[in-house]
């Protein structure tokens, strides 16, 4: 049973009426999830190198098509790690923010 709603991102090149050219972020893939904690092993791992794990989602394999940014919550996160669990579910290791250019 699922019980959080996330959508999937990625980045658009669009360009505006004085022909501009920008990076816009689309957010269109609505995902049925199930938040979970980030293991402390995972944690201090990624902190050793830099990186600050925030959350996990799981999710169904068949809908992750390999996009870098979810928002959940009305918060933006980048993915920072995949991982399957079966052959049917997928965890998602997020940190919170994006950087997708002037967007």
């Amino acid at each position: 049973m699922w019980n959080d709603i996330a959508y999937l991102g990625h980045v658009e090149v669009v360009e505006n009426q004085c022909g501009d050219i920008y990076d816009t972020m689309v957010y269109s893939q609505l995902v049925y999830c199930n938040k979970k904690s980030i293991r402390q092993s995972e944690f201090y791992q990624a902190q050793a190198v830099g990186l600050k794990p925030t959350l996990i989602l799981e999710l169904m394999l068949s809908d992750y098509d390999g996009q870098e940014y979810v928002k959940f919550n009305e918060e933006e996160y980048s993915v920072l790690r995949t991982y399957e669990t079966s052959k049917e579910r997928i965890e998602l290791t997020l940190t919170k923010g994006v950087n997708h250019g002037n967007a």
